[in-house]
Formats: C-alpha cells, structure tokens, sequence
C-alpha cells in the first residue's frame, strides 16, 4: 500500500507530500488542473518510460519519492529480501529526472536497476489504462485467473511438478537421440570414470587432511622446542623435584608444614602431567617421512581430480553420475531408450491424472466465476452483459490441458467474444471494475489507480462505478481520477487539485477536504456552483454513500 508520496519539480508541481490511507480515495479539480500528473508520478515509481518533459522548467531535475508498506508474504518482500534489503514495515521508492535526460532508481537510498524495481512493485500497483493489457486482456493470463479463484494452490502445483518431470524425461530422450558418440567416446568416458572411482574420494576427505597438515605442520615448528622443554625436564627438574617433594613429605607434621607438602605435592604432580601430556602430543604428531608423503600425495591428488572434474565432493560426484549415464547411453542405447521410453510413458500417465483432475475442478468452478461477474456487471449497469469462461483442450503444459479464455457478450443477439476484442470506452472501463473486484485481491495488488474510467457516463451509472470502487477498496487501496460527484461522494478521502497562475508560470497544488470542503466541491461538480440547493444536494448524495 503506498503511504506516502513526495513530488519535487514534476511538471507543474513545485513540491508536494501527501499521506495516503487504506480505503478509496478520490481526486478531482478542474480539466487540465494537474490531477493526472499524480497518477504518472506513481506510475514512474512502477518504473515506466521517464522523460525530459516531467522536469519543470527551469528545474535541474524532478524527484518522485513514494513510501510502501508492503505485506511479508507480498511479491515485493520477497524480491527485496532476495536482492539483500532488510526486511522492514515499510520501503522507500525514488526516481530521480534530469533535465538532461539521466535518470536514477533507489530503494530505501540505494542504488537499484529499473528492472529490480519494475519487478518489486510489478503485483503492488495496477493503474487503469497502462496495464490492462498486461493483466485483464491478455489471455494468456486467463487460466492462471481462474486458477487463482478457485484457490487451491496444491492442486495447480501437482500439475506443474508432474509436467516438469514429463518434460525433463522428453528432453533427456531427445538429448539422447541427439548423441552421436562413437567407440572412442565411450573409451574415453569409461577412462574419465575410473579416474574418479580409483581415487576412492570420500565426503570430507580433504578437508581432515588439511587439518591435519595443518596440524603437523605447527607441531613441526615447535619440534626442537619441545624437545628441549622435555630433556630439561627430564635430565634436571625431574629428579631434583622428586627429591624435593619427597623431603618435604618427612618433615614434621604441623599447619604451616601440612600446608607446604600440599603445596609441594601439587606442583610436583602438576608439571609432571604436564610433561606427560606434552610429551603425548609429540608421539601422536610424530608421523613418519612415508605417511608425510602419503598425505601430500592425496592432496595432490584430490586437487588434480577438482581442477578436472569439478571444484568440490559435490561437483566430482555429479560428474560422475553423468559419466556413468553418458556410458549406459551408448553401450546400451536401445537398452536405455525402452527404459526412458517407460519412464516418460509413465510419468505421463501421472500428468494426465493430475491434469484431469484440475480441469474438472477448473470445470465445475468456472460457471460460479460466471454467475459473480455477471451479476457485478449488472450492478454496474450493464444490464445485457454475459461473460463466459471458455474451456478447451490445448496440448500438454506446466498450466495443464485446458485453454482458458474469457468471454464476453455486451449486447442481446451479440455472439460471445474474446474479451480483449470486445467492448470499448466506458462499456471496457465498466467491464475492467467489475472484473478486477474479483481478481484484484486474488493477485495481491494492493494499490489500484483508476485515471477517469467514468468519462461518458452519468446518473446512475455512475454511482454504480462509485460504490463498486468503494467495494474493492475493501480488499485493496483505490485511488480513482474522477470528474463526477456521484463517484466523488463514495470517496473515504478527497483531494482536491488546483491549479494557480502568477506572473511567472502555473503551478499544481493539492489539498485533503475536511467534510465541509467536500460537500462544496460535490456541488460545485454537480452542479457548477454552490448554491443552498445545490449544496443540499450534494449533502444528500454524499449521506446516501456513507450512511
């Protein structure tokens, strides 16, 4: 949801912040006042087409700043997080214009490419009449709509996962039709193989010899040292501590002299395991000039094997795995081609199984799916509306077997048409609303921005538009460009743009009404002026859609 939103040097606006809320929001003021200019300034932070002509005259460079408090689980969470960005409440989204035509994207004041933001707020913001034809009208999203409002996202991943293994056994039989390897390919495959497995390599093999190198090594520098630590004690301290402890232990007994021999005894016992332990660590290090040489040579040899075959255990064994299926191809091709033969016949079946399963579930969901749009269309005054999910085979896919399509009949007597090729101005504008109050929420959009979809209609079409904004902003934020008081009065919140002219130039202003200010411009919109009557009226409109 967009929270806020900053606008410096944009055209005709100096600079501008507004707060935005959950809920349906409203903008109106006169033709060509600015009310537009928001709705390219939040497209621009979807990462659209920027241009020289959003920099205000005179002005080094525009700057449009927009502050998103996106869901955990959201699309854009997760590209943040994958793209290493803490993951907190809130984002901010900057672009930057200059005047000389660079322009700049940061996310949370760090640098990003277009396509990373593009990407994050792809599934965040839909503005009306720039992606429809991306989302809504273009088919080839039809069966992942309907999928997504049948909701059972086990079912569809079943289909996509026996798909992936059908295919990937396809593709390992054409790959090995493709082969053309002859004796001496098999030779060397078979060398290569013998290579790995004579070495015997173990998990983890290497790693305890470098330790252990490491190890010997340490010990190695410290050698002479120790020794000479061992032969005094051995040659000097040793016996003359034994004599010295023992001496003590025959003096007369007393506090002071108990207290001595303890302490006596104790150094005594003390370094002398001391030594013992020293002196055990040496033994154990001690190797010999043969197993030193073994271990140099297995190094030697592991890493001979990594720079061929691969840089880690992982990688050697997976060279190994391909190796040996690239010998069981050519030494028993038709062998190996009935028994791939079997495997993707079978994992067919498995397919087609789940696959049937989703097109009978897509089958009996789809008449529901077109009993609500028809029924939204119908509150949205168009009455003769008939839309239809058109269900046919297609081939084999990661979607399943049915081609989905969206079908519309705007008019009595009219055959059924593709969506994308039927209806236009506000009859489309009409049928996009009643449509995205289905989808909207099942896509995990959380901003949509209608830019004047009420154009051509009136009366009770358009509170119609009204309330069926005011619906969806239930599940998702709704911002809407408007010119209609019937649609204005459904609002939750209103802004009002202005546009001023001084001597210098024009400059775009926007304000948030308080009721008072509401009620006079939903007159001033129906009406033209603010009249006690008119005023009335627009009180009544605007209790009718908040009561």
């Amino acid at each position: 949801m967009l929270k806020h939103l900053f606008i410096k040097n944009f055209v005709l606006i100096d600079e501008l912040e507004l707060d935005f809320h959950s809920g349906f929001s409203v903008f109106t003021g006169e033709t060509g006042a600015g009310k537009s200019i928001l709705i390219d300034a939040i497209s621009l932070l979807s990462a659209e087409r920027a241009s020289t002509s959003f920099v205000m005259k005179g002005k080094e460079k525009a700057i449009i700043e927009g502050t998103f408090a996106l869901r955990k689980d959201s699309h854009a969470a997760k590209v943040l997080d994958e793209a290493g960005f803490e993951q907190d409440e809130e984002h901010t989204f900057t672009r930057e214009i200059s005047a000389s035509g660079k322009t700049s994207a940061r996310i949370d004041h760090r640098i990003v490419t277009l396509s990373l933001m593009r990407d994050c707020l792809k599934n965040e913001i839909d503005i009306h009449g720039q992606r429809d034809n991306a989302y809504l009208l273009n088919t080839a999203n039809h069966v992942r709509l309907l999928d997504a409002y049948i909701s059972q996202p086990e079912v569809c991943q079943a289909v996509r996962s026996a798909y992936e293994k059908y295919d990937a056994l396809q593709k390992e039989k054409e790959s090995a039709l493709q082969d053309t390897y002859n004796e001496s390919d098999l030779e060397f495959f078979r060398y290569q193989l013998n290579e790995i497995e004579s070495t015997a390599l173990q998990e983890g093999e290497e790693e305890a010899l470098l330790e252990k190198e490491k190890q010997y090594k340490s010990v190695k520098e410290s050698f002479e040292r120790i020794q000479g630590i061992l032969s005094l004690y051995d040659e000097s301290v040793s016996s003359d501590l034994y004599e010295i402890h023992k001496n003590v232990s025959h003096l007369p007994s007393g506090e002071t002299m108990d207290k001595i021999a303890q302490m006596t005894a104790d150094s005594y016992y003390s370094l002398s395991e001391a030594m013992d332990l020293l002196r055990g660590m040496i033994e154990e290090m001690d190797l010999s000039e043969e197993e030193i040489d073994r271990m140099e040579e297995r190094l030697y040899t592991i890493q001979k094997l990594k720079r061929k075959y691969g840089r880690s255990y992982q990688a050697i064994m997976e060279k190994k795995e391909e190796l040996e299926t690239q010998i069981e191809r050519i030494a028993h091709r038709q062998e190996y081609l009935d028994q791939i033969d079997r495997k993707i016949q079978k994992a067919f079946q498995d397919y087609k199984q789940k696959a049937s399963a989703l097109s009978a579930l897509r089958k009996k969901k789809a008449p529901e799916l077109d009993q609500k749009a028809a029924a939204l269309l119908k509150e949205l005054m168009l009455e003769n509306a008939d839309f239809h999910t058109d269900l046919s085979e297609k081939e084999p896919s990661a979607n399943g077997s049915d081609r989905v399509e969206f079908m519309i009949r705007m008019n009595k007597g009219e055959d059924l048409k593709p969506l994308s090729k039927t209806a236009s101005g506000g009859e489309l504008s009409r049928l996009m609303l009643g449509l995205k109050v289905i989808f909207t929420g099942l896509q995990g959009v959380e901003t949509v921005i209608f830019d004047e979809i009420d154009t051509g209609v009136s009366g009770p079409v358009a509170t119609a538009i009204g309330r069926k904004m005011h619906q969806l902003s239930e599940t998702c934020q709704v911002f809407s460009v408007t010119h209609l008081a019937q649609v204005a009065a459904c609002a939750d919140t209103h802004y009002f743009v202005l546009k001023k002219d001084d001597d210098a130039r024009t400059r775009t202003s926007v304000s948030i009404l308080d009721h008072d200010g509401i009620i006079h411009q939903l007159a001033l919109i129906a009406s033209g002026e603010a009249t006690d009557t008119s005023l009335k009226a627009a009180e009544e409109l605007y209790r009718r859609n908040h009561s």
